[in-house]
């Protein structure tokens, strides 16, 4: 008999940082361009966007997170930029919610684009969505991201619930001179 111990079976390999800690989600950028223009975030005029062939390709994307799940990634945020302003953009989130491991599968919008495309995101496998939604009134909105739309946001947001989208949690930045007239005392 020996005394060494029972074969284990030997831990998956993990993505850890420097400090040990085990990362099991990634946000992908799809793409840098936007429909708006939000002052802190990017300028109102002459944006440099990255040339379309410096953006990742759907099937780049694919190819990562096929490569990332084995090290224990299984939740994938989708961001921008804005994502929905991405052709296609459903058809990316069909092939990477079937991809096996994927536990999670989220967007993060401005809500702008969201009334067209909910219901298809929801069938193609989207779980949650954030929404960035920085002002209520329209005069506000326009503040804020210097195109008008507001009503489009909340009508995208009103979509996603008839969707059927149970998680939307919704993004707001604390703009001193506007978040005071939009939040009730």
């Amino acid at each position: 008999m020996s005394n060494l111990p029972p074969d284990t079976p030997a831990a998956p390999p993990q993505l850890r940082d420097t400090f040990g800690r085990v990362h099991n989600s990634l946000r992908i950028s799809v793409t840098d361009r936007c429909n708006i223009r939000c002052f802190y975030c990017m300028p109102a005029e002459n944006v440099q966007f990255k040339p379309r062939e410096e953006i990742l390709s759907f099937e780049e994307i694919v190819r990562l997170v096929r490569a990332l799940v084995p090290l224990g990634v299984d939740k994938l945020r989708l961001t921008g930029g804005e994502p929905l302003v991405r052709a296609d953009i459903v058809e990316l989130v069909e092939q990477l919610a079937r991809l096996p491991g994927i536990r999670d599968l989220a967007m993060t919008t401005n809500g702008l684009l969201l009334a067209d495309t909910a219901a298809a995101l929801k069938r193609a496998g989207l779980q949650r969505l954030n929404v960035s939604l920085d002002a209520l009134s329209e005069v506000n909105f326009q503040r804020v991201a210097r195109r008008p739309g507001v009503h489009r946001v909340l009508e995208g947001i009103a979509a996603a619930q008839a969707a059927g989208f149970e998680r939307i949690r919704l993004n707001a930045v604390a703009i001193r001179g506007i978040i005071e007239e939009e939040v009730e005392p």
